[in-house]
């Protein structure tokens, strides 16, 4: 009996690897031509440009604070004041730097 469940699930087993095998081998991958590259002519067109011109970089602020929750706080101030960049720098001993600008 043990025998005869086993050779059905392997029957089973190897019907289902054939059929995966055979449709499988019906699906051909698409070939990049002249219809699958689509906007791709022209690569300046997928360049990032802004007309406003670039302003130049402050110098950074820096401040140090000695606990990790008065450090998180100034971030979250500097970022709802809308200040993009900024740093924590790990100094050590409990001691963090928080630089923008």
């Amino acid at each position: 009996m043990t025998i005869t469940l086993f050779i059905l699930a392997g029957a089973a087993v190897s019907l289902t690897a054939l059929y995966v095998m055979a449709t499988q081998a019906a699906v051909r991958p698409a070939l990049a031509g002249s219809d699958t590259v689509v906007g791709l002519a022209d690569p300046s067109a997928e360049t990032l440009r802004s007309d406003a011109p670039a302003r130049p970089r402050a110098d950074w602020s820096l401040t140090t604070v000695s606990d990790l929750t008065d450090a998180e706080d100034l971030l979250d101030s500097l970022e709802s004041h809308g200040v993009e960049e900024r740093e924590l720098v790990v100094l050590g001993n409990s001691s963090f730097a928080v630089r923008w600008r």
